[in-house]
């Protein structure tokens, strides 16, 4: 018997009817993870977020993995946030204790919403997820570099090499010749973090995916606009650690100590994406 030739969309309509079909049968919802899986978790509280999103991901067939088909509850956690803050406190207290003399600790909050990205997902955007604990976290690297751009850009005229001749700079962060005596270290939510779904919205996508300059797309109002959803942190609390070998007293930059120019990169310029936006500042937690 011939085989007959069918096209794209009528392939794409009959795997969407087979899967309806197979979804009906096996009394399934739309996510990829298999029949006998399901059936021992589907009556299971999920805590892990980063299981619970990327995981449990909810599939179309026509719009494929998209956040506004998972819902996203506010509240992060379902009651196990106690559990997880175990963890945290004992992560500080396990710092703590190594051989290093320690800032203050330095809690802020987000003004609005923080954006952390970075990390590989199923959908278009992503948000950084601890890899066992499935929290949100804002890294030590991300932390040194803000901080680091931030001193650049206020004292050192936006000039990283008038910066590195500067020798109380290397000290704390280093350069190519020596290492920086400062370590930052990870930051974790220390209150239970809320999850909102935000969206942008792209509005001349065809102008920006033209790579050919002879055919170049005017950014014109005729252009369908794009909704993109993300996910960020909003309500939340962090705590964040430095310490060195050294007495941090010591390390000072224009008068000022870098305890006083970290709280000052967080809360003036703000860290994640989107910080042109309003996203990503930090304040001082009131008592």
């Amino acid at each position: 018997m011939p085989i007959k030739k069918v096209s794209r969309e009528e392939a794409i309509a009959s795997n969407i009817k087979m899967e309806e079909e197979r979804q009906r049968k096996i009394n399934l919802p739309k996510i990829k993870i298999p029949k006998d899986t399901y059936a021992i978790i589907k009556n299971q509280i999920i805590d892990n977020f980063n299981l619970k999103l990327n995981k449990f991901a909810k599939f179309n067939y026509e719009k494929g993995y998209k956040l506004q088909n998972q819902k996203i509850n506010e509240n992060f956690f379902h009651k196990n946030w106690n559990f997880h803050k175990s963890n945290i406190d004992k992560y500080y207290e396990n710092i703590q204790n190594l051989s290093l003399k320690f800032s203050n600790k330095i809690e802020l909050k987000t003004y609005y919403r923080l954006i952390i990205g970075a990390e590989q997902s199923i959908y278009e955007t992503s948000i950084l997820l601890h890899h066992v604990y499935g929290i949100p976290f804002i890294t030590s690297t991300a932390i040194k570099g803000v901080i680091r751009s931030y001193i650049i850009a206020e004292k050192f005229e936006n000039k990283e090499d008038k910066a590195l001749k500067d020798e109380n700079f290397k000290n704390i962060f280093g350069s190519q010749e020596q290492e920086g005596k400062i370590i930052f270290f990870d930051a974790f939510p220390i209150s239970k973090p809320k999850i909102k779904v935000d969206i942008m919205t792209p509005h001349y996508g065809e102008y920006y995916k033209d790579k050919d300059n002879k055919k170049k797309i005017a950014p014109t109002d005729n252009q369908d606009p794009n909704p993109i959803p993300f996910l960020t942190v909003e309500e939340t609390e962090f705590k964040f650690f430095i310490a060195s070998k050294e007495s941090l007293e010591s390390f000072k930059i224009k008068d000022k100590s870098i305890e006083e120019w970290f709280k000052k990169a967080l809360q003036n310029h703000g860290i994640g994406g989107k910080s042109a936006v309003g996203y990503g500042y930090l304040e001082e937690i009131k008592e």
